[in-house]
């Protein structure tokens, strides 16, 4: 066998047997890596916010996500109920 179809054949086993199953293994280590990242950050934004910030911060995080959807305001209201006649229509 040439040194040419030795390499032939190994790029052959390569591209066909071991990449594909070298990049699924990449995948899930790069799903976890973010994974644990995402943890970290929660984690340390967890302890730089001071507790008095906290309430706050969740009032403001309410408030945006309110306005994001399409609410004017966050805050409810009260609304009274129209009064009715004996007839039972409203007056």
């Amino acid at each position: 066998m040439s040194l040419r179809n030795s390499l032939q054949q190994t790029f052959r086993r390569l591209s066909g047997e071991l990449l594909p199953e070298a990049l699924e293994n990449a995948g899930h280590r790069i799903a976890g890596l973010r994974k644990r990242l995402d943890h970290l950050n929660c984690s340390l934004a967890e302890r730089a916010l001071p507790a008095d910030r906290k309430s706050r911060v969740s009032e403001l995080s309410l408030d945006h996500k309110a306005r994001k959807a399409g609410q004017k305001s966050a805050r409810l209201t009260s609304v009274k109920a129209a009064k009715k006649t004996r007839s039972g229509k409203e007056a």
